[in-house]
């Protein structure tokens, strides 16, 4: 018995912090969250091995809000704006162009999420839940993982985090309003915050997608429903005066959001 400090110090063994081999070298240091990640060989089996390294760490319980300092040569980013340009986004944008990892950074970002734990390189705007760049990646990329995206917006805390928004944009602009993206759309915009803006206005102009949209807000209280409308088409004013405007079917789910919206909670 070494006492507490020598099971904190000792709390990984070697094998769990330290990698190394002709593909990359990896190097892990709880007391700093940080992992070293040197990719010798730029393929994907030096990604593989990264991503095997950090989400073995994750669940040994290293801390969640980490960072990776990376050396590589591939500079990568997501298509979305507003996320940082750092080590971690570049990693796991690197990672992403090889289709076979999918899988893996999905198992990577289940044992990533965790709600009020943060990447420890990003803060302000551009804060974001450890997990982020592979839910995002992987959300734009194939409707595969519209269930990781809807997991992950159930646990962001969007009092400390806004990138949200960005992803959320993005994901509307890739997938649009169809039957299997509602659903996702809607746990998205439950996410953000108001300063989101989220153009699918001309796209629910079709009443079959005005319909599926609907759909998803069925239920829920009228404070929620407003909230989810607002990166749509701003204040309740302005869908009020389309309502006015609108005739037959498309009327009445405009005026079916706005009674959902402006229903008083109970």
């Amino acid at each position: 018995d070494h006492g507490t400090w020598g099971v904190l110090v000792h709390a990984f063994p070697d094998a769990d912090i330290h990698v190394k081999n002709a593909l990359l070298e990896c190097r892990a240091n709880d007391v700093f969250a940080t992992i070293n990640i040197t990719i010798a060989r730029e393929e994907e089996d030096a990604y593989a091995q990264a991503l095997a390294f950090i989400t073995h760490l994750l669940q040994a319980g290293f801390p969640k809000s980490y960072q990776i300092k990376l050396k590589s040569k591939v500079k990568a980013y997501l298509p979305i704006k507003g996320l940082a340009k750092s080590d971690t986004h570049r990693f796991f944008a690197n990672a992403l162009a090889h289709a076979s990892l999918r899988p893996q950074l999905e198992a990577y970002a289940r044992a990533a999420i965790e709600q009020f734990e943060f990447y420890a390189d990003t803060e302000g705007e551009k804060n974001c839940m450890p997990g982020s760049y592979a839910v995002f990646g992987l959300g734009l990329l194939d409707s595969r993982y519209f269930p990781l995206v809807q997991h992950y917006m159930a646990n962001v805390d969007e009092e400390h985090q806004s990138v949200q928004d960005q992803f959320t944009a993005a994901f509307a602009e890739q997938h649009g309003v169809t039957r299997d993206s509602a659903p996702v759309l809607a746990a998205c915009l439950r996410a953000c915050t108001d300063n989101a803006k989220v153009r699918i206005q001309a796209e629910l102009e079709d009443v079959e997608k005005l319909e599926l949209f609907c759909q998803q807000l069925q239920g829920l209280e009228g404070y929620l429903v407003e909230h989810m409308l607002y990166p749509v088409w701003g204040k309740l004013e302005k869908l009020a005066a389309l309502a006015r405007k609108a005739q037959g079917r498309r009327k009445e789910l405009l005026l079916a959001l706005l009674a959902a919206a402006s229903k008083a909670d109970t």
